[in-house]
């Protein structure tokens, strides 16, 4: 693949490392969207949080796939249509962070047809939203930078119908909720440029803006810690969430 990731494959990309406890990182809520140069912000369906497994294999995209939910359940039985994920990752191993959703006609997600998927019920297919790359051919990402960890996932993985990448914008807080809100999603995502991913942390340097009432409790809102001042005002608004690149987030 031409816009592969140049990493040595060394020994190292034959295994996957031995994480048996990691866990996804969390977000704080927020209730009011805010500009910012300092992260970027990406749509939030509402769906399930999940970690995919990739690999490990002697060769990109040849690898077996494992699903696991945010509390450590192995999900892989239930999607059986997520198993050919591996060749859509342009990589030997990875662990791709994400959320699980089955949408319905008009794009948005589905809670009661997951659920149900998810129980081992047949249904409409599950697609996985990755919006973080945390290991990739043998080496940890987990200190690197939010912007590294999404510039590798966007240069390994090859979007198709089971899987894609979530887009983000940079700076642009609020005119990206607008066309959340417009579109019938479930929030956004606010999470800091530089940040390294904190497995199983709940932190501030990711925030989450329901854009749907009954997404985040009453209590959830009024323990959320401020943001600090934007440091961004103005923008044009974006008219059609569809309509965002994904590198608009560099």
């Amino acid at each position: 693949m031409a816009d592969q990731l140049a990493l040595p494959l060394d020994a190292t990309a034959d295994r996957l490392p031995d994480l048996p406890d990691l866990r996804p990182m969390l977000a704080r809520p927020l209730p009011e969207p805010f500009d910012s140069d300092l992260h970027l912000f990406e749509p939030w369906w509402g769906g399930s949080r999940a970690l995919v497994f990739v690999g490990p294999a002697e060769m990109a995209g040849a690898g077996e796939v494992r699903i696991v939910d945010a509390d450590g359940a192995d999900l892989t039985e239930a999607l059986p249509e997520l198993a050919g994920t591996a060749v859509r990752v342009a990589a030997r191993s990875a662990v791709l962070d994400g959320e699980l959703v089955v949408v319905d006609a008009d794009g948005r997600a589905d809670a009661p047809a997951l659920e149900a998927r998810l129980a081992g019920h047949p249904g409409r297919a599950a697609a996985f939203l990755a919006f973080d790359l945390l290991h990739l051919d043998g080496v940890s990402l987990l200190n690197q930078p939010l912007v590294k960890r999404r510039a590798a996932l966007r240069r390994i993985l090859r979007p198709g119908d089971e899987v894609v990448a979530v887009p983000a914008i940079a700076t642009e807080g609020r005119a990206l909720f607008e066309a959340i809100v417009a579109q019938g999603l479930a929030g956004m995502m606010a999470r800091q440029r530089q940040g390294p991913y904190l497995a199983g942390v709940r932190s501030r340097l990711w925030r989450l803006i329901p854009a749907a009432a009954g997404t985040i409790t009453a209590a959830e809102m009024a323990d959320a810690p401020e943001e600090p001042a934007a440091t961004s005002a103005t923008a044009p608004v974006l008219a059609m969430l569809s309509r965002l690149p994904l590198d608009e987030e560099t």
